[in-house]
Parts: C-alpha cells; structure tokens; sequence
C-alpha cells in the first residue's frame, strides 16, 4: 500500500496510481474538487492509520515524520519531492524550475502536449481549467515537470533538460542568499544530461550557465511576464520534441490558463474579482502592473503574504511594491498565512505595512474587511475591481463567498 499526506500532492497521488501503485490518501482539508477526482481513478481516503510500504507527505508535514511513522507503521517516510525524483529517475525529464511561473509554464506545455497529441506525460502543480493536472506515462517515455526548490529536494533530480525560469532568492530557510541559491543551480546544471534555457535577462542562471557552454542555451523574453511565458514554453517544446519543425501560431491562443493564476472568481459587469498566487516580490509587482492598468472602477487590492520568513526576507519590496499600487488603489494586508512556520513577530504583516509612507493607502486588514468591501459594492452597483493576492487560504474563501 502507499499512502499519501495532503492535497496539494494530487498530480502525484494520480500518476502512482496509474503506475499500479494502490494509493490511500488522507488530509484534515481536503480539497473536494481534487478528492472527487482521486477517488474516481481508484484512491482511497481513510484515516491514517495503517500498514504501507511508504507514505509520501508534504513538506509541511517533514517535522511530524517519526510521528507519521509510528500511526502507519512505516519506517519509509518520503517528502512529496523524494518520491517524484525516484519516478522520473525511469523516465526522460524536462524540468521547469524557478522561483517562480513553473505551474503557468508547466501548463503552457501540458496544452501543447494535449493539443498536439505528442508522445509525452506531464505534472502541472496548479490546477488547469481545461484538463487534469497530470498525463501518466511509461518508464522511458518522456515527461515534462515543474521541480521545486523550496526544500532542497531538487537535489534528486538529474533532467536531460532543464528549463530555468528565473533564480530570484523567495525560500531563504532553504537557500539563505544569492550564493546558495546559485550553487543550487550549478549542481542541477551540471545533472542535466543535455540542454539548459534560460532567460538571457536573469544574471545570476547567465552566470552559472556560461559554467556549461556545450550545453546552455539563453532565450531572449519579453518584460511582460505573459508573453515571457509562452516564449520559454515555445523553447522548451522544440528542445524537447526535436521532431516538431515548427509550432503553430496560435498554439496557446485557446489556452485557458490555471486556477489562482489571474483567476476571474466573479464578474457581474460592475464588480470583478480577480485571485492570483503572486506570493514573491517579483510576481506581486508583475501581477499588479498588469491588472491594475485595465481594472474598472474603483480599485482594491487585498494581499495576504504568505510565511513569515518570507514576509520577513521582503517586507522592504512588498512595501515599495504595495506603495506604488496605492496611487491607484487602495491596498490592505491581510494577516500572514504561516504554511508550517512557527509564529515569528518579525515577519508580521506590520513589518511592511510599517515601512509605507504615511500618505500611501496601504492598510493592515482583517478578513471580514474583504467581505464588507465586498458586499458593499453588490448592495450598490457600484463599479469597482478587487485583487485577491497571495498564496494562502483566503482564496478558498473569497470563492465560497461568490458561490453561494
């Protein structure tokens, strides 16, 4: 029996089955959605315990191992990341890594894979709106997968190519500065078996790459992250399908794009409400310079910053980044989503808020505050535009509110 820890490892959970694997999953909060989906490919859901031959757990749940050991009787404990290193060992992996855009990119290849019918499997990590999360395949057979770095089980995964998409420092418990971020990178270059691409913007994968000539390759993108997208997507598949002469122009025109990325949660012509996972300085200011140019109305923006070592690491470019977005909006901070991290004073949401100028609209919240905001525009038909920003829970919430 395998046994499988939280939700969010569903891509995996699905693609063991479909290996032969009998999976059990248990989670305190599933999401229905993704169980549904399990359940009809055969895994089963019951409590934790009893006997397996390995349980896969995520991260979150690394510090709880001789805990998990001891309710399923099982001495194999594996991190989500261990046990996909041991999968694609078999197979011919391209690797999408990067701080952050691996689930859109991922997905971005996913489409083509499914629109072009070529001979490959996938995992996307995020949820896409018009097909699974994953496409299983043989051993041998070639697979494209997003690999996280988060923590530091990357270290297992030896690609035959590795699509990098920016080395931007985000898990600083893990990789504590540029340095060790960058060596990361190098270990994982030097792993790939035959190409590395990478943007010829980013100075740090440029400086590691120029390491492996033969074998590295930089993509000119494009500053619009969107389009900067589909660039390394396009690169990625004629890297690893040689056999494509050419790809079509409109591959990705009928792409719909994953959940929680730019997500439209609702829209009834005077209130829109937009969710997207920006959690990185990087991606917070490149979701807001897109969004808030084109939102109607009044604006709103609602940022719940996501563990507080990272709301400690960047608590200086969240707010410069939240400051310049008050000039056209009016920006709350939710309380941080801690994930698995103890309570850290330090990484408060005060800590950026604190560093606003004292005339920028940039304002400590609470969640009933979106809900107000909310329900006032519905009760007055007043035109108005909410960002939802984050990588937490809130977001579960904000959609159960609309879809009453």
């Amino acid at each position: 029996m395998g046994g499988i820890c939280g939700m969010g490892m569903s891509p995996l959970a699905a693609f063991l089955r479909k290996d032969g694997v009998e999976v059990s999953g248990f989670d305190d909060t599933p999401n229905a959605e993704l169980k549904l989906r399990l359940e009809d490919l055969g895994v089963k859901f019951s409590n934790p315990n009893g006997t397996y031959d390995a349980v896969v757990i995520s991260t979150a749940l690394a510090s709880r191992r001789d805990e998990l050991a001891k309710l399923t009787s099982c001495k194999n404990i594996m991190r989500r990341g261990e046990c996909w290193a041991e999968i694609c060992s078999t197979r011919k992996l391209t690797a999408i890594v990067g701080s952050h855009g691996k689930s859109t990119v991922s997905a971005l290849l996913a489409h083509a894979i499914n629109k072009l019918s070529l001979d490959s499997g996938y995992l996307v990590g995020a949820i896409p709106n018009a097909f699974p999360m994953h496409k299983y395949c043989q051993q041998g057979s070639r697979i494209i997968s997003e690999i996280d770095e988060s923590d530091a089980t990357i270290e297992n995964f030896s690609p035959e190519i590795t699509i990098a998409l920016n080395a931007d420092l985000d898990h600083t418990d893990t990789y504590a500065d540029n340095s060790k971020l960058a060596s990361m990178f190098d270990r994982l270059f030097a792993r790939t078996k035959k190409l590395v691409l990478y943007p010829e913007s980013d100075s740090i994968l440029k400086s590691v790459a120029s390491k492996y000539p033969q074998k590295s390759r930089a993509i000119p993108i494009d500053a619009d992250y969107r389009i900067a997208n589909k660039t390394i997507a396009s690169a990625a598949l004629l890297a690893t399908f040689p056999e494509i002469e050419k790809l079509p122009y409109d591959l990705f025109d009928d792409f719909s794009g994953v959940q929680r990325r730019n997500e439209v949660i609702f829209d009834n012509k005077n209130l829109i409400v937009v969710s997207d996972y920006a959690h990185h300085p990087s991606e917070v200011s490149a979701f807001l310079k897109g969004y808030l140019p084109t939102a109607r109305g009044e604006k709103f923006v609602f940022f719940q910053p996501h563990r507080y070592t990272r709301t400690r690491s960047f608590a200086n470019d969240f707010a410069r980044i939240l400051t310049d977005a008050s000039k056209v909006a009016k920006v709350f901070v939710l309380p941080v989503y801690p994930a698995s991290e103890p309570h850290d004073s330090r990484g408060e949401s005060s800590s950026i808020t604190s560093l606003c100028p004292q005339g920028a609209f940039v304002r400590l919240a609470e969640k009933q505050d979106f809900f107000k905001i909310a329900k006032e525009a519905l009760d007055n038909s007043t035109k108005a535009s909410i960002a939802f920003v984050g990588a937490g829970d809130f977001h579960f919430e904000v959609k159960k509110f609309f879809n009453k």
